[in-house]
């Protein structure tokens, strides 16, 4: 197992550390934080693989 190699941990790890203010307290906040970077992704968030 390589996390460094995955994509979903790179995009997980972009999210958790750069996208997302630590400002979740309960699980609902994170949720809703994490759909708003999903939805944004492609517009307001870009991530390249390489």
């Amino acid at each position: 197992y390589s996390p460094e190699l995955n994509r979903i941990e790179k995009l997980w790890h972009k999210m958790k550390y750069e996208w997302l203010a630590f400002k979740a307290r309960d699980i609902q906040t994170l949720e809703e934080d994490v759909d708003t970077v999903l939805q944004g992704f492609g517009s307001n968030y870009r991530f390249t693989f390489c």
